[in-house]
């Protein structure tokens, strides 16, 4: 295949083709112009070029943000573009989106347009099993295929745009799939015009991934590596001025890059270290594209927020699968007041958006200053957050009261011996117990099950596909794959000692682009591996895969809450594995139950019960053992935690609460004020269950619209102590 980076013919052709095109009416000229590319977020502006146009305001230099992501999904389609860019299970390990870019870059090849389609994308070659890979379905391929049509076309439109703002240096950022795209574009814009400069930096950037870059695409002038915000400025003051940038630190260029690979040292450029001396990010160029293009009026931006940097716990302990905070793994976070105002601002000048707090994870500072203020008005959207999954529930209770209603907890697994090999610093009832608090305070986790790491045992997940059904009331994941291995985290950096054999690239690499091994190693972010351990991964983790494809079909109509009355306490179990459909806890059962809120060793919930209820050692084990054997309690060694939801700020809704008011009808006595239980377990059965009535998957369903509702306030005692809902 003949390379378009090799044909000084196309060049001339590139020329040809801007001065065959009709003019159109200039914009004002400017000194820097930013640009994002697909496949960038279209429905969000670019914090880290909105971070750098801010930063070269005091410089007095005109700059101004270009996102092409949004001329490109006006183009393809808003659903197209974002399955393209994000879907995880067919196009970030496949490279769909660069892809789509490939041709515009090195040239025609349709054999290799093939090739990828037939060998990465449906032969789900990234994955470690194909038979345990969603499948791709016809609608993806076409959306894929209809992309790279428009690639060239859309390059050429673009290029015009970039050329009528006349700018000095253009700037590109490149995240996850917008490396093709935007080199695409940069060597058109230097073919047409040799005098601008181009730089690139993005996470895509970093270390070696910049260095090769580079040394590749030697059309560019400048490749950042790290965070920019420092060096960047310098650099456009040099570039405006015409001097040399080659002894920038961080910064790879023409004249430098054989330096650092025969040094092998690939440097950041230096990092911020006061987070509060980062301008605040100007964001206008974004909203006032979209305002203008064909999404306005029929969808809302998402808003991005950075408080923090680095990782908090990576400091300590580095999981052995995270690669996202490259070689900047030191915690930084702006102050609470700082950070305060920056959320406060955005949300009052955009409060129908959505707003994404982008940082590794939260600052533990923040609870007990920055939420308890933002709780006093919390704003009209739901912000999210990634944290720990190791939170107190004083702590969940906060984000809740502060808006901050969905997060990404981390999870990754529940089994205390594959979290250890993780280093994720949890256990795996510390996972159930943050699930659990999530349903009953509000707050919407979002994670992830990673499965197929080196040294597992295979017998932990048969242990986890039997807890599964026990969960199925919770949240189930939000996503579920083998293990990537991603650069810059210590099973890449460490590999042979942690059991990562036969690192790789992608396959995906090689059919974008057009280099030898070494080169595509260098450029790769992410990588193939064979595992060490006994058993084959996909074979074992299928039984598991199987219970939570099932949990996320039945999750809608699964419910086990508990609904107090003086001493009793009702508990409701709408799940497919449950022993009876309602237990009513008294005396003992209810204080060990009331005391495995959170996770709690057996010894702790004796002498609690002891000392508050006087019950003896005897009494109180049996109970728990009771709750146990009735899958109400978890049982991990010795300690114990209770899986029902308080109702309350939780209530069934949906499928579930349908469920619920047909078990009240069928095991409920009809009275003048509404459905009374009944108040011993004997009196509730198998035989009351029907099994037409178990969890199944969404089907339409008719409500009225007080079937939809199971509140607490619903509920209340008779005169007979029986619990009643009306």
């Amino acid at each position: 295949m003949k390379s378009l980076l090799d044909a000084g013919a196309s060049d001339r052709h590139i020329r040809r083709l801007i001065r065959a095109r009709a003019t159109t009416p200039r914009p004002e000229a400017v000194d820097v112009l930013l640009v994002s590319m697909p496949f960038g977020p279209e429905m969000a502006p670019s914090l880290g070029l909105s971070l750098l146009k801010a930063g070269l305001a005091p410089l007095g230099v005109s700059c101004r943000v270009l996102y092409l992501t949004l001329r490109f999904a006006e183009r393809l389609g808003v659903g197209p573009y974002t399955r393209i860019a994000t879907d995880g299970t067919r196009s970030i390990r496949e490279l769909a989106g660069e892809h789509v870019f490939r041709e515009a870059l090195f040239g025609p090849d349709p054999a290799g347009d093939a090739r990828w389609e037939r060998d990465v994308l449906l032969a789900r070659a990234c994955w470690p099993s194909k038979e345990l890979a969603r499948p791709v379905p016809p609608s993806f391929v076409r959306a894929v295929r209809r992309a790279r049509s428009l690639a060239g076309p859309f390059l050429d439109r673009a290029l015009d745009e970039v050329l009528a703002h006349r700018p000095r240096l253009v700037g590109f950022t490149s995240v996850f799939q917008q490396h093709v795209a935007s080199l695409a574009l940069a060597r058109r814009i230097k073919a047409a015009a040799p005098e601008i400069v181009v730089v690139l930096g993005g996470a895509n950037c970093e270390s070696v991934m910049g260095a090769e870059t580079a040394r590749s695409f030697p059309f560019l002038d400048a490749v950042v590596s790290g965070e920019g915000d420092l060096v960047f400025p310098e650099l456009v003051a040099r570039a405006l001025a015409g001097r040399a940038l080659d002894d920038l630190p961080g910064v790879a260029t023409p004249g430098n890059v054989g330096a650092l690979f025969s040094a092998g040292r690939f440097p950041n450029a230096p990092s911020v270290t006061r987070m509060d001396d980062l301008p605040v990010p100007d964001d206008s160029d974004y909203f006032g594209q979209f305002a203008r293009s064909r999404f306005a009026g029929t969808w809302t931006p998402g808003l991005f927020l950075e408080t923090a940097r680095g990782c908090s716990w990576g400091e300590k302990s580095h999981c052995t699968f995270c690669g996202l905070n490259g070689t900047t793994m030191a915690f930084r976070s702006k102050s609470p007041a700082r950070a305060l105002a920056e959320l406060r601002d955005l949300t009052s000048r955009h409060p129908g958006s959505d707003l994404q707090v982008v940082d590794n994870i939260l600052d533990t500072r923040y609870f007990d200053t920055l939420l308890p203020e933002l709780a006093k008005a919390p704003p009209s959207s739901p912000v999210f957050w990634e944290t720990k999954a190791s939170l107190r529930k004083d702590q969940i209770r906060a984000l809740a009261d502060a808006g901050v209603t969905r997060i990404q907890p981390g999870v990754e697994s529940l089994s205390d011996a594959v979290l250890k090999l993780m280093k994720k610093g949890v256990t795996a009832l510390q996972n159930v117990q943050l699930l659990k608090w999530c349903l009953e305070l509000g707050v919407t986790p979002y994670w992830n099950l990673l499965w197929g790491f080196p040294d597992e045992e295979p017998a932990e997940y048969a242990r986890m596909a039997r807890l599964v059904p026990l969960l199925a009331h919770l949240a189930p994941p939000s996503g579920v794959a083998g293990l990537r291995l991603d650069r810059f985290s210590p099973g890449f950096d460490d590999a042979g000692r942690l059991g990562f054999l036969d690192v790789a690239p992608m396959p995906s690499y090689a059919a974008v682009y057009p280099f030898p091994p070494d080169r595509l190693a260098n450029l790769a972010y992410s990588f193939t591996f064979a595992r060490r351990g006994e058993g084959e991964a996909a074979e074992y983790a299928a039984p598991l895969l199987r219970a939570l494809a099932r949990w996320k079909r039945v999750a809608g109509a699964s419910a086990l809450f508990s609904v107090p009355a003086g001493d009793t306490l009702f508990v409701f179990d709408l799940r497919a594995s449950a022993r009876r459909p309602l237990t009513v806890l008294r005396g003992e059962a209810r204080a060990v139950h009331d005391a495995c809120d959170a996770s709690t060793t057996v010894r702790a919930v004796v002498e609690r019960v002891r000392s508050e209820c006087g019950f003896a050692r005897d009494e109180a084990e049996r109970a728990l053992a009771a709750l146990v054997r009735d899958r109400l309690l978890l049982e991990d060694g010795e300690r114990r935690l209770a899986l029902a939801v308080p109702l309350g700020r939780f209530a069934p809704f949906g499928r579930a609460s349908a469920r619920f008011h047909r078990l009240a009808r069928r095991i409920g006595r009809r009275t003048r004020d509404g459905i009374a239980f009944p108040v011993h377990n004997a009196a509730v059965t198998f035989r009351t269950r029907n099994g037409d009535d178990a969890p199944h998957a969404p089907q339409r369903t008719r409500t009225t619209s007080s079937s939809r509702e199971v509140l607490l306030d619903r509920f209340s005692v008779n005169r007979r102590g029986e619990l009643v809902f009306s």
